[in-house]
């Protein structure tokens, strides 16, 4: 598989991935309702063909139906176009968008969603499927014996696995005797699975972080998006051999649509999740995209013993808890983000405490791209109330310019511009002053090289370098990233998929 197409995946969503996919295919595809059959155009191809009224069909030796973009092969296919039942044996093979499959034989109702494949295999977008039997009642899905892996040697690296599997059309996902193999030995055993499968937040980590920092020690560092009916729960721990542990909870609560299980970005700046190429090395996206439907949610964050290491971090490590309410909405081509927040914090390891009610605002353009070169830039505004009658407003634009194809070579410069005014008793709002200049160059082949630089204008020296280098893999593929400002080295291990 090359890298240059590789992308990493989340192991817990293995399992999301690939049953969606083969839900869209058994519950809207072939098993759809019966105005598939009449607005679909379809063929059906056969060595022997026979009909009885233009109701029921016989078809044997290679035969084959096709109906918009899907195609079915077998050695043997009958249908009732009466009931809606179809029926393929011998050498069965199905062509999808997103996938190919193969079974033993395949029985489907084309009115009522219902259906089956017996011992099947499937290559679906890069995650490599198989199980005993696959069953949909119209609404359920179920699988039984299922495997799940990225890797196509014959003993694959790391393989996923399960006794029994069912994805409701909420999708909650439940699985029993769920197994993880990694170097053909079995490391965790779980007796039964149950969680809300959606959209998760890009590029995070399959197994927890190893780092190093000179000043805090070794670092194991692990986080996860636990969806549930009504909330989401965000966490994230990191536990060094010196000096304090961080733990970080955050409560989400959506207001907008039920099933959409993607989390809001927080907008502080090193908080959210990078949509500029010239942000950060640790997200996969590296340029904003427009997001069409409006979104919005309330939080409660809850963070404890998260020390500055030598004020030189932008991070805002805090003590306490916050209250806040976001929204995201497209506006003028670009994406409007919002975000208000009120809590009681204290910054370690300065041990100030005080009250604030802080508000965000960020408008970030969409890439805007000719040929080869493009361009984004983005506003955001920030402005807090403290105790004392302090208030502290932070103003910062930003403009990046990009070269290159971004599946192998990208290459950015980018000014980024802050201003200042009032007072805060916390040091984290005086570090995002900076007038700084920043470049960065991906380069992605056998060996992923990323690279980004940012230059302090108003001292005249560097403020931070940060690299990551992603090795060359077949399907666990591990990335270590360096950060100069941190003095801090971690390992990432990822799954490739296609």
């Amino acid at each position: 598989m090359d890298s240059a197409s590789a992308r990493p995946l989340q192991a817990a969503s293995l399992y999301g991935i690939a049953l969606l996919l083969l839900c869209g295919w058994l519950c809207r595809g072939v098993a759809a309702q019966s105005p598939v059959l009449e607005d679909e155009a379809w063929r059906l191809l056969a060595h022997r063909l026979e009909a009885v009224g233009f109701r029921r069909f016989v078809a044997e030796g290679d035969a084959e139906v096709q109906w918009g973009t899907r195609r079915l092969k077998a050695q043997r296919i009958e249908g009732d176009l009466e009931s809606g039942w179809v029926t393929a044996t011998g050498d069965v093979q199905l062509w999808e968008e997103r996938g190919v499959f193969s079974a033993s034989a395949v029985r489907v109702n084309l009115r009522t969603r219902e259906g089956e494949m017996s011992r099947v295999r499937a290559d679906v977008q890069g995650v490599l499927l198989t199980a005993d039997l696959l069953r949909s009642d119209g609404n359920m899905l179920f699988m039984q014996q299922v495997t799940l892996t990225t890797c196509r040697r014959e003993r694959p690296d790391f393989l996923l696995s399960a006794g029994s599997l069912s994805l409701s059309p909420q999708l909650r996902l439940r699985a029993r005797q769920v197994s993880l193999q990694v170097g053909g030995r079995q490391w965790v055993t779980l007796p039964t699975l149950s969680r809300r499968i959606g959209r998760r937040e890009p590029g995070e980590p399959f197994l927890p972080q190893l780092g190093y920092s000179r000043r805090r020690g070794l670092m194991l560092s692990y986080g996860d998006l636990l969806p549930q009916r009504e909330v989401q729960v965000r966490y994230e721990v990191r536990v060094f051999t010196r000096h304090d542990p961080e733990v970080r909870f955050d409560l989400i609560r959506r207001l907008d649509r039920s099933g959409d299980q993607e989390p809001l970005r927080h907008l502080e700046p090193t908080e959210r999740g990078a949509t500029s190429f010239l942000e950060t090395l640790t997200s996969s996206r590296w340029h904003s995209a427009t997001q069409e439907v409006p979104k919005r949610g309330m939080f409660l964050s809850l963070r404890a013993n998260s020390p500055v290491e030598g004020l030189q971090r932008t991070d805002l490590y805090l003590r306490g808890a916050e209250l806040g309410y976001q929204t995201v909405s497209p506006l003028g081509r670009g994406l409007l983000e919002t975000e208000w927040r009120v809590g009681r914090l204290r910054e370690s390891p300065t041990l100030v405490t005080a009250s604030r009610a802080v508000g965000l605002i960020r408008w970030q353009s969409p890439l805007l791209k000719w040929g080869s070169v493009g361009t984004d830039v983005s506003l955001e505004a920030r402005a807090g109330v403290y105790p004392r009658e302090d208030a502290y407003s932070w103003l910062r634009t930003q403009w990046g310019w990009y070269w290159g194809d971004e599946d192998r070579l990208v290459i950015g410069l980018g000014l980024s511009l802050a201003v200042t005014g009032g007072r805060s008793p916390f040091v984290f709002d005086q570090l995002e002053t900076r007038r700084e200049a920043r470049f960065r160059l991906r380069w992605t082949a056998h060996w992923g090289v990323d690279v980004l630089a940012i230059w302090d204008l108003q001292h005249r020296r560097w403020r931070d370098w940060q690299v990551a280098l992603t090795l060359p893999a077949d399907c666990v593929q591990p990335r270590i990233l360096w950060s100069s400002q941190q003095r801090q080295i971690q390992l990432q291990v990822g799954l490739v998929g296609r």
